[in-house]
Parts: structure tokens; C-alpha cells; sequence
């Protein structure tokens, strides 16, 4: 049972009270500390920042339910929200939308009528992610979105004593169920703050492109490193590194790489390299005459969050891609949000009409990935099969999955 004084708080926003009632008996059941409002104006005086999560439904008789997203939104709060309402399914998607671009973190949308088992299971899977989320915060020494703020020779001292680390995601062949690469994805082992997480430092190497070029080479030389031990014990297996645009400055950046991967004796075909903005740079014609040249040179590139920003039709037209790598928000939401598994279908087949392996990232489940086989997709990648692990784990992945 949970402790009153410690549970999640939860307001509940429906004119009709009865739904109100059952929505509200149903989380106190998953452990929240629940309060009921039935008007619009009750609901906006009561929400605060002691709440954790709200539930809103859409059609409200006096102020609609976009006039209370935004409302919310000018609001000093930041909680969860699920939506709910009778609309359409259109028009909840695109209420959905709104929501985000006014800054809510949505956490769900459902159509009324509301299945018991489908609200309990949302609630349910809130309060343990809230229990996982400390315990990894716990455990990661503080990196997240509200980080430190580092200085430019923290990151220079960092790099040089080799505190930047990479871990590993593996990628599935979803008709095989076997591993078929690694994606790296670079950790910063902090000697005081432990193990520090990339949106705490990149943004500010990302404005430092001499310190982001010298890390990027860094990495690069381990990601091979690796993969020289995967070729010594007759793996084949390909590794990607996620490389911002930002670097892409300098002609002989081709001719670099492409000597680092001869030096380690490794096939051009093992190594990927990962575009990871979704803005690309203004100089297009320099980018685009850099990554042309290592696809030459036998190198792969994927465009990855492929369907948000930039990274759009224009850019599989201009830039030779051989991956696309579906943006995770479409996949995941994907079992119940019809048009984003429209969006991963078309994605997948625009993909191979167009000579590209397709990854679906961002599996979590294992409904995502039957919806993301049957769509044809190539690759799977996400939590379903594993979180990002040290390179000593990698061994252990691939007995099990190899």
C-alpha cells in the first residue's frame, strides 16, 4: 500500500462526475493521491506544482478543452497529462499536438468510452516508471536534462583524459531475431559526478565545434577499437556513431576517418555513421559534398529521427543514405495512434524503394515490434530487447542474441 504523504498526486478534470469518480477510485487503486474538479475554472485554480499528473478531458462545457491546454501552458506546472475525450479520433490527435507544442509532456490520449484495463494499465505503468526513473537517477550520478553546466575546459580536460565513454545499443534483424550491429552513444565518466548523460554536455559542444570535432574523432577511434575486437572473435557486426553535422566543416574529414578504419584493419561496410541533428547546416553544399565522399569510400550513413524536422523527403533526395532510422515518437506510439503506424508503414516502404535499410527505434514492447515486422521493417532497436550497456556486456548480448 502506498504511503499517502508519499504518493503521486493526480487531478482529475470531467464534467461528468460518475467518470470522474470511477477514473478517480481506479488510480487511487494505482497509488495516487487523487482530487476530482468537474469545471474548467475549479480545475485551473487547483492545479499546481504539488501535482504530478493530470487527466483531461477535452469537451468541456463553457471552455474547451484548448482553451485549458492553454491555460495550462502559461501555468509555472509541469505535469503529466492524459487526455480524454468523445471527439473524434482526428480531432484528439491533433488536440494531442497542440499539447505538445505548447509544452505539455503527454503521456497519453484516449477515446470514450474508456476501458478500465487500458486507463489502470497507463496509471499502473506511470508509478513504476516514476519508481525506475529515481533508481536510475540514483544510480547515474545526476545526469539528465537538469545537469550541470559545464565549462569549455572541463570538456577539453574530459576529453583528454579519456573520461568520454561509450555504450553500446544493439540493433535486431527483426526476420532473424539476431544482433546485427551496435549503435555507440557516448557517456561522459565523470571523476566527481559519475556517469554523465549527453544533453548535459553537447549542447555547449555543439556551439564549440573545435572541442565537439575533437570528441567526435575520440569516439570514433573507440567505436573501432570495439569493432576490431567483434572482427578478432569472426564478427561481422556493424557499429554506429552518432556524428552532428556541426563537424562536418572540414574537407579532409573523409580521408581521416577513412584511414582511421584501414589503420584498424576494419571493412568500410562495419562502420555507420549516424546523422543525429535534425537541422541540418546551412552550408548544405559542404555537407553534402562530405558525406558523398564517405559513402564513396565505402561508408554508411543513416539519417536517424527520420519524420520530425529537417530530417524530411528533401534530405533522402539530396544526402546518399543507405539507413533510415523512423523517429521513436511514431513507433512507440504506434499501437494505439493510427496515424503514426501510417507514418512508420509509408516510412518503411518510401525506405526501401529507395535502396535504404529502415530501423524502427524506440521498441519497447513486444506489440511494437509485431506491428513493426508486419509493416516489413528491417531493424528493431529499443529498451524491448536492450538498454545501452558498457562494452563488457556486449559478450553476454550476443550469446544470447548473436
Amino acid at each position: 500500500m502506498t504511503d499517502p504523504k508519499n504518493a503521486k498526486k493526480l487531478l482529475i478534470l470531467d464534467d461528468e462526475e460518475e467518470i470522474a469518480k470511477i477514473l478517480g477510485e481506479i488510480a487511487e487503486d494505482c497509488g495516487f493521491s487523487v482530487s476530482l474538479t468537474h469545471t474548467a475554472p475549479d480545475f485551473l485554480n487547483k492545479v499546481d506544482v504539488s501535482f504530478d499528473c493530470v487527466i483531461l478531458d477535452l469537451m468541456i462545457p463553457g471552455m474547451d478543452g484548448v482553451d485549458v491546454i492553454r491555460s495550462l501552458s502559461e501555468k509555472e506546472v509541469h505535469p503529466d497529462v492524459i487526455l480524454i475525450s468523445g471527439a473524434d479520433r482526428r480531432t484528439l490527435h491533433s488536440a494531442e499536438t497542440l499539447a505538445g507544442e505548447y509544452g505539455l509532456n503527454i503521456v497519453a490520449v484516449m477515446e470514450k468510452p474508456i476501458r478500465v484495463s487500458d486507463i489502470r494499465g497507463i496509471l499502473a505503468a506511470m508509478i513504476e516508471k516514476e519508481a525506475k526513473d529515481s533508481s536510475s537517477r540514483a544510480k547515474a550520478g545526476g545526469g539528465g536534462k537538469e545537469g550541470p553546466v559545464f565549462t569549455k575546459e572541463e570538456l577539453l580536460d574530459g576529453i583528454h583524459s579519456n573520461q568520454f565513454i561509450l555504450y553500446y545499443q544493439p540493433k535486431f534483424d527483426l526476420k532473424t531475431g539476431k544482433v546485427e550491429g551496435f549503435e555507440s552513444l557516448v557517456r561522459w565518466n565523470h571523476p566527481k559526478l559519475g556517469l554523465v548523460f549527453p544533453d548535459s554536455f553537447l549542447p555547449l559542444m555543439e556551439k564549440e565545434t573545435s572541442i565537439l570535432n575533437l570528441m567526435t574523432e575520440k569516439i570514433i577511434d573507440l567505436a573501432l577499437d570495439e569493432t576490431r575486437i567483434w572482427k578478432a572473435n569472426g564478427g561481422s557486426l556493424r557499429v554506429a556513431v552518432n556524428v552532428s553535422p556541426v563537424t562536418l566543416t572540414e574537407l579532409d574529414f573523409p580521408e581521416r576517418i577513412l584511414s582511421k578504419i584501414k589503420n584498424k584493419n576494419i571493412p568500410q561496410s562495419q562502420f555507420q555513421m549516424e546523422i543525429t541533428e535534425t537541422s541540418f547546416l546551412e552550408n548544405i553544399r559542404f555537407t553534402q559534398d562530405i558525406l558523398t565522399r564517405l559513402r564513396i569510400r565505402g561508408i554508411g550513413l543513416s539519417i536517424d529521427d527520420f519524420g520530425t524536422g529537417y530530417s524530411s523527403l528533401k534530405q533522402l533526395h539530396r544526402f546518399p543514405f543507405t539507413e533510415l532510422k523512423i523517429d521513436k515518437s511514431f513507433v512507440m506510439d504506434s499501437p494505439r495512434d493510427r496515424e503514426s503506424l501510417f507514418i512508420c508503414q509509408a516510412s518503411i516502404d518510401l525506405g526501401h524503394k529507395l535502396g535504404m535499410n529502415v530501423v524502427a527505434e524506440g521498441i519497447e514492447t513486444a506489440e511494437v515490434e509485431r506491428l513493426m515486422k508486419e509493416a516489413g521493417c528491417d531493424v528493431g532497436q529499443g529498451y524491448y530487447y536492450s538498454r545501452p550497456i558498457p562494452p563488457e556486456k556486449i559478450p553476454e548480448i550476443l550469446s544470447k542474441f548473436g
